[in-house]
Formats: C-alpha cells, sequence, structure tokens
C-alpha cells in the first residue's frame, strides 16, 4: 500500500492516503472518542489537513486545546504521519440523517405539509381562532394559514425538530435555540463582553469565559471595536503629547486604549508602549476616517 502513494505530491493523496482518510473517518468515533465524535465531524483531507465541521461554537473552542493531542491519536491509530493540522471548515458534507431534506428546502416542501393529517380538533382549534372574525373571505383565508401553521408544526415534530429552550418555537435539531433566539443570545454576550472590557480593559480570552460564555472571535471582534471607538475619541495634546516637546502625559482613557488594545494590565504600561500604540492608532483612525469620507 505504502508503494502507491505519491511521496513527492503532498495534495496527491494517492490510493495508500485515500485508504488512510476513509479508515480515519470511519474509525473516527474510536480514534477521538464517542463524546467529541459527537460534535465534531471530520469532512476532508487536503495537503496534511484535516478539515472538521461543528455546529457548536463551545465545541470549536474546546477543541483547539486538544487539537495536538487528537493529531497524535489520529497518526499512532493510522501508523501514518497523514495529519499535520486540523482546521475547522463552515461547510458539513455528512448532515445529520435525522435532518431532513424536507425542511431545508431541497424538494417540494408544499407537498409534504399538504400530506399532513388535520385531526378534529385541530379544527375546533381553527374555528376558536378566527370565531370573532365576520369577514367570511378573510376568515377563510386566515383559517388556511393556521391550517398550513399547524401541518408545518406537526412535519417539523415528525423530523426530530425541538423546542427552543428559551421561547419554544420548534427549531432544527442540532440547536438548541431558533434562530432569533440565536441572535438575541448573541447580542446580550457581546453587550456582557463590551461592559467588562470597559471595566477590566486587559481581560484575556481565558478570564473572559469564566463570566460569558463566548468564543474568542466574539472577544477579539468587540475589543477591536471598542478600541476603535474610544481611539476615535481621544484629543491630541490633551489626552496624549501631540509631539516629543508636548508637555501634556497620557489620560486615563489613553491608557485604557492601550491596555485594551495590548491586553496588558496597568503595571505593565510604560512610555514606550503608550507612544507606539498611541501612534499606531492615530494613523489606523486617520486613515479609515479618511476613506469613509471619499467612500
Amino acid at each position: 500500500m505504502k508503494s502507491l502513494g505519491n511521496k513527492k505530491d503532498k495534495n496527491d493523496l494517492g490510493l495508500l492516503k485515500i485508504y488512510l482518510k476513509y479508515k480515519l473517518f470511519y474509525s473516527w468515533g474510536d480514534i477521538v472518542g464517542g463524546d467529541i465524535a459527537k460534535y465534531i465531524i471530520p469532512q476532508d483531507v487536503n495537503f496534511s489537513v484535516l478539515y472538521v465541521y461543528t455546529y457548536s461554537s463551545a465545541w470549536a473552542n474546546s477543541f483547539q486545546y486538544l487539537k495536538l493531542d487528537i493529531i497524535k491519536k489520529i497518526n499512532k491509530f493510522l501508523g501514518y504521519k497523514l495529519i499535520e493540522d486540523v482546521q475547522f471548515t463552515r461547510f458539513n458534507k455528512n448532515r445529520k440523517n435525522n435532518y431532513s431534506l424536507v425542511l431545508e428546502k431541497k424538494i417540494n416542501l408544499g407537498s409534504y405539509i399538504r400530506r399532513v393529517e388535520i385531526t378534529d380538533d385541530d379544527v375546533d382549534k381553527i374555528n376558536r381562532e378566527t370565531a370573532s372574525i365576520e369577514d367570511e373571505d378573510l376568515k377563510s383565508i386566515l383559517q388556511r394559514v393556521y391550517m398550513k401553521n399547524i401541518q408545518l408544526k406537526k412535519l417539523k415534530e415528525k423530523y426530530g425538530w425541538k423546542h427552543c429552550q428559551k421561547c419554544g418555537r420548534l427549531t432544527s435539531p442540532e440547536n438548541k435555540y431558533c434562530y432569533n433566539c440565536q441572535r438575541e443570545l448573541k447580542e446580550e454576550k457581546q453587550n456582557q463582553i463590551a461592559e467588562i472590557l470597559l471595566e477590566v480593559p486587559w481581560m484575556r480570552y481565558q478570564e473572559m469565559t469564566k463570566y460569558v460564555d463566548c468564543t474568542i472571535d466574539m472577544l477579539n471582534k468587540q475589543r477591536t471595536k471598542l478600541v476603535q471607538i474610544l481611539a476615535g475619541r481621544l484629543r491630541p495634546g490633551i489626552d496624549y503629547p501631540e509631539n516629543d516637546k508636548d508637555d501634556c502625559t497620557y489620560s486615563m482613557e489613553a491608557q485604557t486604549v492601550v491596555m485594551m488594545y495590548k491586553s496588558i494590565p496597568p503595571d505593565k504600561l510604560n512610555e514606550a508602549i503608550l507612544k507606539d500604540v498611541i501612534f499606531k492608532l492615530r494613523y489606523d483612525t486617520a486613515y479609515w476616517e479618511n476613506k469613509q469620507k471619499k467612500g
């Protein structure tokens, strides 16, 4: 088998590497364990990189700390150094079996909804909901809408959709929360991160996770956003020296921006760091302001 692979071309898997690739996918649960395999799904191997997918940001973060150990386990299991790195991809080639193509709207959803049985209790409920409507045409339209909603709900339940843990609406099997609640929760986390950074501007990701269940990307985006806003408010000659001859000192606002930008506590600040960061932020702020004006 080893003689079948082209070792000179890293992108040419050859028969050996193709065999090992599918052996890896087939034995994924045995290699990483059932708990990880449930949430981290292998997708492809290319240039010695294993691409995996997850629908859970928490597991994506946790997996980063396990990555090196997982790579060792994979190569030891295969008896061949097939994998050198693991990266996440946004695309899932292997959909869960209970996630129906009907509900992804890849086939005619209407035809499946029409097949869902309506019970006498459903009809009674629809009649109660529309009893106060006097216009018969409007009542007929609303009754059809109610009926479609009931049928769609039953169809989702048939294919394993579950209730959102926050609002109770039905959501796809792999999500704890519906789309609206996911967006609201994300906004809440972003606000929490911003509030904490304003209080403790030097806080790093490991510390932040003690207070907010977030990804490192969420923290970095909020940090960058706050730095841009706060740096734009700094006034030369007032919050920081405009030149080497200026007697002005660095204000608390300027120090806060630098601590947030560098993720360093107050005792690590010095004039060289303050000067370097403020100069860089002045340049970046002027650049983006000028670009926005031209746009």
